[in-house]
């Protein structure tokens, strides 16, 4: 097995599972769009999680091949895992208070419009 350039793999496996987190929100946003919240519909999520894996296992085959990777490692799913980890531990959080922001401010918007087409009436 040759050890070369090993840990640089490692962290790009790491870039790649972070990226991976991103495309993950693609699919949340895709939940919500299809009603998926608490249970409901739970076959709608298992869909678009086994979508999710397909797209996010090509996304690194093709990073990996792009980067020209080595054969396959265990530390490459390792590294992915790691990203994602990393990727949910930080910009998630920020990702989702950015969301309810949006959200309170789009509501207030049309809790406003509804009033203006009250006092026009």
């Amino acid at each position: 097995m040759d050890a070369k350039n090993q840990f640089t793999y490692f962290l790009l496996c790491i870039a790649v599972g972070f990226c991976g987190g991103l495309i993950y929100e693609i699919f949340v946003v895709l939940r919500f769009c299809c009603g998926c919240r608490r249970g409901r519909r739970r076959t709608v999520e298992i869909i678009l999680d086994l979508i999710f894996g397909v797209a996010f296992a090509c996304f690194a085959v093709y990073v990996a091949f792009l980067l020209k990777f080595p054969s396959f490692r265990e530390y490459m799913c390792i590294g992915y895992l790691v990203g994602g980890i990393i990727y949910a531990k930080t910009l998630r959080r920020m990702l989702a208070f950015c969301e309810k922001v949006c959200y309170n401010v789009f509501a207030r918007m049309v809790k406003r419009a509804k009033s203006k087409e009250k006092l026009s009436e």
